[in-house]
């Protein structure tokens, strides 16, 4: 009984490393698309019906009732990559050059809802300056084709209480 149980233990384990595995992979490949300014690719990874935000001053505030640095459905979404892709968003000129690493992942699975974190730096180059910005990331994720899409992202950047250089491009 005990090496049965042993078993379904390791398989279990086996399970959710495989799963927390697939996730990593997901967060890598969307921190690789917003590096490369592959914005369509980066979009495609997104649910239709999304919520993008990012919080300024207090990471649990409500988003409807106070400002925040971005909050956004998919629409909105859709807009600010057709801007990035024709050269409309006047704020990233010149454009930002991005190299971001994205650790301590976590995920986990109840059901069919999917909920990962991560941390983020974010190293940005635009002109002559260089920024660096650190931060959290929080997701609610949905299984589609052997991946994920991405219902909610909430970004908390760690100066979310401090005045904020140009950040037009992708968090």
């Amino acid at each position: 009984m005990s090496t049965t149980k042993s078993r379904e233990t390791h398989q279990a384990d086996a399970d959710q490393k495989g799963f927390r595995e697939s996730v990593e992979f997901f967060l890598f490949k969307e921190a690789r698309l917003m590096d490369s300014n592959s914005y369509q690719a980066w979009l495609d990874l997104w649910d239709e019906k999304c919520t993008y935000w990012i919080p300024c001053n207090d990471e649990d505030t409500d988003p409807n009732m106070h400002v925040s640095i971005l909050y956004c459905d998919r629409r909105m979404l859709e807009n600010h990559v057709i801007r990035l892709i024709e050269g409309n968003a006047f704020a990233q000129s010149p454009k930002s050059r991005t190299l971001r690493t994205v650790t301590n992942i976590e995920a986990y699975q109840e059901g069919d809802n999917i909920k990962a974190y991560s941390n983020f730096m974010l190293a940005e180059v635009r002109g002559n300056q260089q920024n660096i910005h650190a931060g959290r990331s929080e997701y609610e994720l949905r299984e589609a084709d052997s991946s994920f899409i991405i219902q909610k992202k909430k970004v908390i950047l760690l100066k979310l209480d401090k005045p904020q250089d140009n950040v037009t491009f992708l968090l």
